[in-house]
């Protein structure tokens, strides 16, 4: 009985992907087509009610959970209501999450917001770091690795739909025919310049400049202890062979690196920055407080200009006993 639940299970699935993939519109894009894997599905819309229940593909929780013998209930994944309510006060009408080669590329109302990018190196720099600092158990971030490859063969589109806002215009979702990337940012001068490089000694204390925050402290007379790492953290870096984490900003985004291996990083352009402060400016206004004022104000003045801030911060820490020392990584 629970193997023929199990094989039901399975026939409901193969039924919901085919009813899926039947449903839309195109293959989302895969850069990556050579070998002998690929995986491209259409845009799979999810639409949220008033209360918050998900139906996919225009099927109803109710007639999926009778087609799955009550192993799927949508109910579990129902979206809390303040949620709904909200996205649907600020004209929140879609979100959409596209999974390619490249990154995480998100929007919101069809309008580009910044998102995760990576590539095959980055992924794999990053499933080493998540082992080093114990987020993976190192069997788990193997298994990631070997994941890498189909992951770069992979195009998965998400749709998140909202209920309308009275009232308000219909807005499309983001046209498929349309390159999800930008073309990249051009340099040009830079509105601010910032380098802060915060060395680390053995007992997790850092300096600036070689001013120490102990010294600050005794200076100031003010506790600057939530400042500082364990020792244990540093001992963890020091086996991991990790000498520095560098994150600089560029016209493209939010660059990081572990030593001198890129990581995924936080991609943006002018127009992304410009959306995304419109959209915090529209979603905080809902609280209608004043304390809320001074953040809605800094958000449309600093947000937008990310992309010319010249800026680098880089966390060092010790170098094990007889290790040769790894430059900090230069654009």
């Amino acid at each position: 009985m629970f193997l023929s639940k199990r094989l039901y299970l399975v026939l409901s699935l193969l039924l919901l992907a085919f009813v899926l993939v039947s449903c839309g519109d195109k293959p989302t894009d895969v850069a990556e087509q050579e070998g002998g894997f690929m995986l491209a599905l259409p845009r799979i819309n999810i639409d949220v009610d008033s209360e918050g229940v998900p139906s996919v593909a225009g099927i109803s929780p109710a007639t999926l959970e009778r087609l799955s013998m009550g192993m799927l209930d949508l109910e579990e994944f129902r979206l809390p209501q303040n949620y709904v309510d909200w996205f649907t006060a600020a004209n929140v009408q879609h979100m959409e999450v596209v999974h390619t080669n490249d990154g995480l590329h998100v929007f919101v109302n069809g309008t580009p917001m910044p998102y995760l990018a990576w590539d095959s190196e980055s992924l794999g720099t990053a499933a080493d770091l998540a082992a080093d600092f114990d987020q993976l158990n190192p069997y788990m971030a193997k298994v990631l690795k070997l994941l890498i490859p189909f992951i770069q063969r992979t195009g998965l589109d998400v749709g998140m739909t909202f209920p309308l806002q009275p009232g308000a215009d219909e807005i499309a979702m983001r046209d498929p025919d349309v390159a999800l990337r930008s073309a990249p940012g051009e340099p040009g001068d830079s509105l601010a310049m910032v380098r802060v490089h915060v060395n680390y000694d053995d007992e997790g204390v850092p300096s600036v400049l070689s001013i120490s925050s102990r010294d600050i402290e005794d200076a100031l007379g003010y506790s600057l202890r939530q400042a500082q790492l364990e020792p244990e953290f540093i001992d963890k870096m020091q086996n991991a062979g990790i000498q520095h984490i560098t994150m600089r900003t560029t016209p493209d985004g939010l660059v990081l690196w572990s030593n001198d291996s890129a990581l995924p990083y936080l991609a943006w352009s002018e127009d992304k920055l410009q959306s995304t402060a419109m959209l915090i400016d529209d979603m905080v206004a809902l609280y209608d407080q004043p304390e809320w004022d001074a953040v809605r104000e800094a958000v449309n003045l600093m947000l937008p200009m990310l992309d010319n801030v010249n800026g680098e911060f880089v966390l060092l820490f010790p170098v094990s006993e007889g290790a040769e020392s790894i430059p900090i990584p230069q654009q």
